[in-house]
């Protein structure tokens, strides 16, 4: 059963996520893509990951997006809904949702993936399809990310168009780099200016070194604050892997400060995917609640590991059980 977050009134101001949604299939035994004969099916999507973690946090999240007006687009709604995530931004358009098929975790591992999204009713959907004045008032953030803008010429007009609205109703971004290669297969050249556009438009900024590194040429995350005078602030996850154990760590930078929380072992290690988006969604709850970076760093790297024990996209915690864990492990 599915606990809405936001039963409870909060003081929180909502925060709208925009992006494409998915069905991800995965083996449902213990065979890879390559020879399995039946599949899990999720909702996915890295922007409504986001939004369903946040709400079930306790902020009030909308989401907006385009999805297939038939029973797959149905169902995608169905998720958000009983996570208790507002619609209004939801459009519904003849044609087909995208889908991600990927192999079941291996030793803390993901096997093969793919994407099956081209040609989806979001991939073609006019600029216009969401009325961003009925959707962004009363909002306190528009969290956005690169996934859209490797999606083609029509997502990038979308988010475009997102973001402008945004910034004429005085909405700030999030943007989450979130830099898949597969995505970007064939127009890799074009990657760092697009990116480059978006961070220079966000207050906050969800990257890695490695985005550093793609979107300037060279340095690390904090060159970002330097190169972009829009961005306050940088948050990453920070993810070592051996082969037999995988750790997390997490660091926050701003233009006063840099908090890092150290790396712990990541256990259970049940499904890796959203856990980035989770983290996305702590980092949101606590800039939200007036948290200093210290106090929301230590939240959002908590609700990341704790999305790495549940099977499925969606990081479904209260902020009261996640304080709760944290309570717990700095008494012990």
């Amino acid at each position: 059963m599915s606990r809405v977050g936001h039963a409870v009134p909060s003081l929180l101001k909502p925060v709208v996520s925009f992006g494409e949604m998915l069905l991800r299939y995965s083996p449902a035994g213990a065979g890879g893509l390559h020879d399995s004969k039946a599949f899990a099916v999720h909702v996915a999507g890295a922007e409504a990951n986001v939004a369903i973690g946040l709400a079930s946090l306790g902020c009030p999240a909308r989401m907006a997006t385009v999805l297939p007006d038939d029973v797959l687009g149905d169902r995608a709604a169905a998720a958000l809904a009983a996570h208790g995530v507002a619609m209004s931004g939801c459009a519904r358009v003849p044609g087909r949702i995208g889908t991600l098929y990927l192999e079941s975790p291996r030793h803390g591992r993901e096997g093969g993936f793919f994407y099956d999204r081209a040609g989806s009713a979001f991939a073609l959907a006019d600029a216009a399809a969401i009325d961003w004045d009925a959707v962004l008032p009363g909002a306190a953030w528009l969290h956005v990310s690169g996934i859209t803008a490797a999606l083609g010429v029509g997502p990038v007009a979308q988010l475009r168009r997102a973001v402008a609205a945004a910034a004429r109703l005085g909405v700030a971004i999030s943007f989450d780099c979130n830099y898949r290669p597969a995505l970007w297969r064939g127009r890799e050249a074009e990657a760092p200016a697009l990116l480059r556009e978006f961070v220079a438009s966000a207050s906050l900024v969800f990257a890695g070194d490695a985005d550093a590194r793609l979107l300037l040429g060279a340095g690390t995350t904090a060159d970002l604050l330097a190169r972009f005078e829009t961005v306050q602030t940088v948050a990453t996850t920070l993810r070592e892997d051996n082969g037999a154990t995988a750790r997390l760590a997490a660091r926050i930078t701003t233009r006063r400060r840099s908090c890092l929380v150290e790396a712990e072992v990541i256990e259970p290690f049940v499904d890796r995917v959203g856990a980035g988006d989770a983290f996305a969604a702590g980092i949101l709850y606590g800039l939200g609640s007036g948290w200093d970076t210290a106090r929301a760093a230590r939240f959002a790297h908590r609700v990341c590991l704790m999305k790495h024990g549940i099977v499925g996209d969606f990081a479904t915690f209260r902020a009261a059980e996640v304080i709760a864990v944290l309570g717990s492990r700095n008494s012990s």
